[in-house]
């Protein structure tokens, strides 16, 4: 069933408030809901791309808010004035916001999602104004619902210029490793990547160097130094681990609009060597290529992701294998580089960044003639005495 959609804004202007402040009659909120969240992450992302900073969600604001959309929810009205005969400012000094400062409100009706209420306020002069005024630093949001109602969704937004009691949002747990192999271990320099939900309001990928710190709004941090990011998603943030971080448990934090919506500890150790693989999991085929010559690539794997057949050259003429990972740049030296083919110890000629791609690094070994014949078996690589994850390669015969 399709429902009218009505929005409606009083007007902004600075307040001197010298009177008495009733109780507020209205238990205090302690979450956002998931809509007002959202609603929350589309305004300071908006806010960003026009260069203004977040707004904070007050508790104070927040129970004035949410008490104004019930109210209009349960006795069927669509009003600035409530039904006690207040106005936003007077109703907003009654839920305690009794700051000398500029205020502010939106409402609307009819929508039952934040992106569709964002937009009408957008497309609308006066609300766009509120959500765009620079001396707002904090927003109470509420939405409620009534089924019974003319309009069934009613929303406010009350803005205010003083940031109080800052309502904290669902913080979640989130969980950060290497972004080759998922291993609870990480290493300055490296990429890594953090996993959780409602990290991002879309997906950004950075397409430019420098990398950027802030992505599609979201940003994170490691022991409060802001990283460099290269993919940002609800579910998962691809980024390098800074190159300052210190060495032990460190604290991730990832905020999406200037809120912080995740926190978790990822450790960092010097090197924390890892190896993609063509099935993206650590596991399996390694990504890379076999050459002779260094003008010539081939895969090692063969259409279908697995192992492909790769002749293990001679002394005179050995097969290269180039190698992709991240986590061991900062190897001590080469001689604490060690890779094993089916056992067998192989030549490593280069462990270090791959000059093309940021936090990439790049092995290059020789395929030991002694192991022709041998089929698949295990690709062991050890930097420093740390092993990798282990993988696959097919060597003919």
């Amino acid at each position: 069933m399709m429902f009218r959609t009505m929005i409606s804004v009083y007007c902004i202007f600075p307040c001197v408030f010298f009177l008495f402040i009733a109780s507020p009659s209205f238990a205090q909120t302690l979450t956002l809901d998931a809509e007002e969240q959202a609603f929350l992450n589309l305004i300071n992302n908006y806010r960003s791309a026009n260069g203004l900073s977040p707004l904070q969600a007050s508790i104070l604001l927040t129970n004035a808010a949410d008490w104004m959309s019930n109210d209009m929810a349960v006795k069927g009205y669509f009003s600035h004035t409530d039904s006690a005969g207040r106005d936003p400012f007077t109703r907003m000094r009654n839920f305690g916001y009794n700051f000398n400062t500029w205020l502010g409100e939106n409402i609307a009706a009819g929508y039952s999602d934040a992106t569709n209420t964002f937009n009408q306020w957008k497309n609308s002069p006066g609300h766009n104004a509120n959500m765009l005024q620079p001396e707002f630093k904090a927003i109470g949001i509420g939405r409620a619902v009534n089924s019974g109602s003319f309009y069934r969704y009613y929303w406010t937004t009350d803005f205010g210029g003083v940031v109080d009691s800052v309502l904290n949002p669902n913080i979640q747990s989130v969980s950060t490793v290497s972004a080759a192999n998922y291993y609870a271990d990480t290493a300055p320099d490296s990429i890594a990547s953090t996993f959780g939900s409602g990290l991002a309001n879309g997906i950004y990928r950075a397409n430019n160097v420098p990398l950027p710190k802030v992505l599609g709004g979201t940003e994170v941090s490691i022991n409060g130094i802001a990283v460099d990011l290269l993919y940002v998603s609800p579910t998962q943030i691809n980024f390098l681990i800074p190159t300052n971080v210190s060495a032990g448990s460190a604290t991730v934090e990832v905020k999406t609009g200037g809120l912080v919506v995740g926190k978790g500890t990822t450790t960092v150790s010097n090197v924390a060597p890892a190896l993609f693989t063509v099935s993206a999991d650590g596991k399996g085929v390694p990504t890379g290529y076999a050459t002779f010559d260094g003008k010539t690539f081939s895969p090692l794997f063969n259409s279908n992701g697995t192992a492909r057949s790769l002749d293990p050259g001679t002394s005179q003429r050995p097969n290269y294998l180039v190698l992709f990972g991240t986590g061991l740049r900062r190897r001590s030296n080469l001689n604490n580089v060690q890779v094993r083919i089916g056992g067998i110890l192989c030549q490593v000629d280069y462990a270090g960044s791959q000059p093309e791609y940021m936090g990439l690094d790049q092995l290059n070994l020789i395929i030991p003639s002694s192991a022709r014949g041998s089929g698949e078996v295990d690709l062991l690589v050890t930097v420093n005495g740390k092993p990798a994850n282990p993988v696959r390669v097919n060597i003919g015969n």
